[in-house]
C-alpha cells in the first residue's frame, strides 16, 4: 500500500513535467523538425521587443482561447501561417462564441462557442467587414453582444489575412511570370520555372533597371515581346512598392541616427527599390528561411535563422540579451501557472478526500501539492520580472497572478501554524480562482506589455502596489475563510474547536490584510505626491482603497465593542471581498480618474454577478444562522 501510494505521489508531481516534454513536439507538415531558432526571433509588437515565441502564444489565445493547436505549440501553428499559409487555412482557430454570429453571415450551421478555420470563413470576409463597421460605429453602450462578437471575429480574420501575406515576398507569384528563357538565363533565374518571387527579382534590381532603360529608349514600335514581357514585370515591381505594408510587428531592424527604426520586410524591399539597391541581408535571410520551410532543409533554415537572429541581437548592442529571450520561451514552454493551476486543484481534490477517508497520507499529500503549486507560480513570477526588469504588479493580470501567489503563502502559514486543513483549503482554492481570473484577461493580449506612464517607477511598483496588494490578499482570503466558517457554522454548529479555530484564521488574516491595506495606501499617497503634487485627491481609486480600509475598520471596532459577534464579523469578511473587487478593477469601469488604466473588456457583467452572488449569499446565511441559533 505505502509503495503505491508513493508510486501515485510521483506520478502526479512529474507526471505533468513529463507531458509538458511530449505537447513541445514541434512535428510539421513538412520534414522540418525544430523551430528553436525560430522562437527566438526577436520582433517589436506595441513598443515591446519580445520573441516570436511569445507572440505566437497571445495570437493564438487570442484566436482560439487556447495556447496550443491540435496538441503541439503555437510556434508551430504560426510557423506554417507565416511561411506555408496553404497548410493553416482548414485550421480550425476562430473562436466563436455566439452562433448568431454565423447566422449574421448566412451561415446555416454551428454551434455556441465552436471554432471554425479561415476557409469555412473567409469567403464571408466582406461582408463580416460590412457588419463590423456599421457595429464600430455605435457606442460600447449600444452594441450588443452578438455586434462585439462580430467586430472581434472581424479583427481576428483581418489580422490572420495580413499574417499569411507577410512573407508573400519570398513566395513566387503568378503576377511575376516571365515565360522567355532568354531573359531568365540573362537575369539568372531558373529556366524550370516560369513563376518568380518578388525576393528573387529585387536581387536582379540592378538588371532589372538595365532593361527598363535600354527598353524605354525604343520606340514603341520597335519593342519586342520579351521586351513588354520584362515590362509587365517591372511595372508589377512599382506597383509592389506603392503597397501598404500588411504587418508590421514581423520586423527587421534598421539602426537610423543611434536611435532604432524597426520596419517590416516590405518596407525594407520598398525601401531598396525606391533606392535602386538590392534587398538588404536580412532579407535575404527570410527568404532562405522560407525556402528551407518548404522544403524541408533543415540545415539551411536553422543557419538562416541563426544569421538572422545574430545580427537583430548585434544592432540592438545590448537592449535585448539572448538571457531574456531564452528565459522567456522557457516560461512559455513551462507555461507555471496552468501547472499551478493543476497541483492547486489537485490538492483539493485530494484534502477532500481526506475529509471522508481520514487519512492522514493524503492530508499530508494535498499539503506536498500545494506547495508544488506554489513553486511553479513562483516560478512564473520570477520570470516575468527577470524578462521585464519589473515588479510583478504592473497590470491587472498580474495583480490577480499576485494576489493569488500571496492567499496561498498565507493559507501555507495558516496550515503551518494550526495543523486543521483550513490552510490548504483556502489557499488552494483562492490560489484556484485568481489564476483562472488572470488567464480571461491573457486571452486579450500580451500581459508583459509596455508600462502606462502613471506606472512607470519600479520603486513605487515595489512598495505602493505590492503592499496594498498583499493588503488585498489577506482581506480576500480572511473573506474565503469565512465562506467556510459560515458552512461550517450551518452544519456542523459553534461548539466544535474546528469551528474557534476558522475564527481565528479570519481574524487574523483580516488584521494583517486591514494593516498592508493601510501602508499601501499611505505609500500610494506619498507616489502620488511625488507625481502629481499633492498627497490625497479623492481619485476613485483612492476612494476604492479607502473604503476597503473602512469598512475593515468597522468590522473590528463592532466586534470590539461587541456589537457583532464571531458570526456577523465572518460575514463581514465577505463582504470586504466585494468592496476588495470594487477597488481592485471595478474603479476601470468608471473610465475616469488618474488610476483609470487595464483591461476592463468584459469586466462589468462578471462584477455585477459576483455582487449579486456575494450580497444573496451572506444575506441567506444570516438568515439561517439566525433562525438556527433560536433552536
Amino acid at each position: 500500500m505505502k509503495r503505491l501510494r508513493n508510486i501515485f505521489l510521483l506520478l502526479v508531481l512529474f507526471g505533468p513535467l513529463v507531458s509538458m516534454g511530449w505537447s513541445q513536439n514541434d512535428q510539421l507538415r513538412t520534414s522540418i523538425s525544430s523551430l528553436k531558432n525560430l522562437k527566438k526571433m526577436v520582433i517589436l509588437e506595441n513598443g515591446r521587443k519580445k520573441p516570436l515565441d511569445t507572440y505566437a502564444q497571445n495570437i493564438l489565445k487570442q484566436f482560439s482561447g487556447r495556447s496550443q493547436f491540435d496538441g503541439k505549440p503555437a510556434i508551430v501553428w504560426l510557423s506554417r501561417v507565416l511561411l506555408a499559409p496553404q497548410q493553416s487555412v482548414d485550421d480550425r482557430v476562430f473562436l466563436i462564441n455566439h452562433p448568431q454570429v454565423l447566422h449574421s453571415l448566412g451561415i446555416k450551421t454551428g454551434e455556441d462557442r465552436d471554432r471554425y478555420s479561415y476557409s469555412q470563413l473567409g469567403s464571408y470576409f466582406l461582408r463580416l467587414q460590412n457588419l463590423a463597421f456599421s457595429a464600430s460605429k455605435l457606442g460600447d453602450d449600444e452594441r450588443t453582444v452578438v455586434e462585439n462578437e462580430i467586430i472581434v471575429l472581424f479583427n481576428k480574420l483581418y489580422l490572420y489575412r495580413q499574417l499569411i501575406e507577410s512573407m508573400q515576398f519570398s513566395r513566387p507569384r503568378r503576377n511575376l511570370t516571365i515565360v522567355n528563357n532568354r531573359i531568365k538565363k540573362s537575369l539568372g533565374l531558373s529556366e524550370k520555372r516560369e513563376e518568380f518571387s518578388h525576393l528573387e527579382l529585387m536581387e536582379r534590381i540592378n538588371l532589372l533597371n538595365s532593361f527598363r532603360q535600354d527598353i524605354m529608349n525604343k520606340p514603341g514600335g520597335k519593342r519586342s515581346m520579351s521586351d513588354n514581357e520584362i515590362l509587365t514585370v517591372i511595372r508589377q515591381l512599382d506597383k509592389n512598392a506603392t503597397q501598404t505594408d500588411p504587418l508590421p510587428f514581423i520586423v527587421i531592424y534598421e539602426p537610423q541616427n543611434q536611435t532604432e527604426n524597426w520596419i517590416s520586410p516590405r518596407e525594407s524591399l520598398n525601401k531598396s527599390y525606391r533606392l535602386h539597391n538590392p534587398p538588404r541581408k536580412e532579407i535575404i535571410l527570410l527568404g532562405q528561411v522560407s525556402e528551407a520551410f518548404l522544403t524541408g532543409d533543415q540545415e539551411l533554415f536553422d543557419r538562416a535563422l541563426s544569421s538572422f537572429n545574430d545580427m537583430t541581437l548585434k544592432a540592438l548592442e545590448g537592449k535585448v540579451t539572448t538571457g531574456k529571450i531564452s528565459a522567456e520561451i522557457l516560461y512559455n514552454q513551462i507555461d507555471p501557472f496552468y501547472r499551478s493551476e493543476f497541483f492547486y486543484g489537485l490538492s483539493v481534490f485530494l484534502l477532500l478526500l481526506s475529509f471522508l477517508f481520514l487519512k492522514k497520507w493524503l492530508y499530508r499529500s494535498s499539503f506536498v501539492l500545494l506547495v508544488a503549486g506554489l513553486m511553479f507560480h513562483t516560478y512564473g513570477m520570477v520570470s516575468r520580472m527577470v524578462v521585464m526588469s519589473r515588479p510583478p504588479v504592473t497590470n491587472l493580470y498580474e495583480t490577480f497572478v499576485f494576489t493569488g501567489w500571496m492567499t496561498v503563502v498565507l493559507g501555507i502559514i495558516l496550515e503551518f501554524f494550526k495543523k486543521k486543513k483550513i490552510g490548504i483549503l483556502t489557499g488552494s482554492i483562492s490560489g484556484i480562482i485568481m489564476l483562472l481570473i488572470a488567464g480571461k484577461y491573457a486571452l486579450e493580449g500580451d500581459t508583459m506589455g509596455m508600462l502606462v506612464a502613471v506606472l512607470d517607477s519600479n520603486f513605487w511598483l515595489s512598495t505602493h502596489v505590492i503592499t496594498i496588494t498583499v493588503g488585498f490578499a489577506g482581506i480576500v482570503i480572511s473573506g474565503i475563510i469565512g465562506h467556510v466558517y459560515v458552512f461550517q457554522m450551518l452544519f456542523i454548529g459553534d461548539k466544535k474547536d474546528v469551528v474557534k479555530n476558522t475564527f481565528q484564521s479570519i481574524y487574523a488574516t483580516q488584521a494583517f490584510g486591514l494593516i498592508f491595506t493601510f501602508l499601501g495606501t499611505v505609500m500610494g499617497g506619498m507616489w502620488a505626491d511625488q507625481s502629481w503634487g499633492r498627497f490625497w485627491g479623492w481619485d476613485p481609486k483612492e476612494n476604492g482603497a479607502l473604503v476597503v480600509i473602512l469598512w475593515s475598520v468597522i468590522l473590528f471596532h463592532a466586534k470590539l465593542s461587541k456589537w457583532i459577534g464571531e458570526k456577523e464579523f465572518s460575514l463581514g469578511t465577505i463582504i470586504g471581498v466585494v468592496t476588495v473587487a470594487l477597488s481592485w478593477f471595478g474603479i476601470n469601469l468608471l473610465g475616469v480618474g488618474l488610476h483609470s488604466y487595464g483591461f476592463t473588456s468584459g469586466i462589468a457583467l462578471v462584477l455585477m454577478v459576483f455582487i449579486i452572488l456575494e450580497l444573496t449569499f451572506v444575506l441567506s446565511s444570516g438568515f439561517f444562522l439566525k433562525k438556527k441559533s433560536r433552536f
